[in-house]
């Protein structure tokens, strides 16, 4: 586990040959991707789906598959987002991670992006996905082109394929995220 990334807890469930439930994986989420995109935001992913109806037979591990930003393309997954706190003397003239805004441009995973980073906050970005983010904890803030909405916890925010960045104002935050492959409607 990296360091001061929370574990998450995962408690997968199956069902044995006679039909009986029983837990089958009970511990800390493995798929932890600390600075995924970032410094100080790290991403768990605690299961993955590749289509939709999911395949919800035998023993396999569907939390430990490889790490994309974006679900596959006819399923999804789910993902927990721990962002470090913004501390009181942050500087950013000496933030060594901002990326200034630009023009459109699409990722080679398939996210389209326009820059704007800094250490405390994403880049604004856009995928071809319908999303639940739920706050757990913290405060977040959410940045779409008309403005700012502070969220606490367990406000949900549906996010349909359009652009947007997340702020941490001051305290940490963890924050869950169900992303499912959709499209655009050009």
């Amino acid at each position: 586990m990296a360091e001061g990334i929370k574990p998450v807890r995962r408690v997968v469930t199956a069902n044995d040959a006679d039909g009986r439930s029983y837990v089958l994986h009970d511990g800390p989420a493995p798929n932890v991707n600390a600075n995924a995109f970032k410094k100080g935001t790290a991403m768990t992913d605690v299961w993955v789906f590749a289509s939709c109806p999911a395949d919800i037979s035998g023993t396999r591990d569907d939390g430990t598959l490889p790490f994309h930003f974006e679900p596959p393309r006819s399923g999804g997954h789910l993902r927990i987002v721990q962002s470090d706190p913004k501390p009181p003397d942050y500087d950013p003239g000496n933030d060594r991670f901002i990326v200034p805004p630009h023009p459109p441009r699409k990722t080679e995973g398939g996210t389209f992006e326009r820059g704007g980073q800094n250490l405390y906050t994403t880049r604004m970005h856009k995928s071809e996905t319908l999303d639940y983010g739920i706050l757990l904890a913290g405060e977040r803030v959410l940045i779409t082109d008309d403005g700012e909405r502070v969220l606490k916890p367990g406000d949900v925010v549906v996010q349909v394929g359009s652009w947007h960045a997340w702020g941490n104002p001051g305290d940490g935050s963890q924050m869950a995220f169900v992303m499912m492959g959709a499209n655009f409607d050009e």
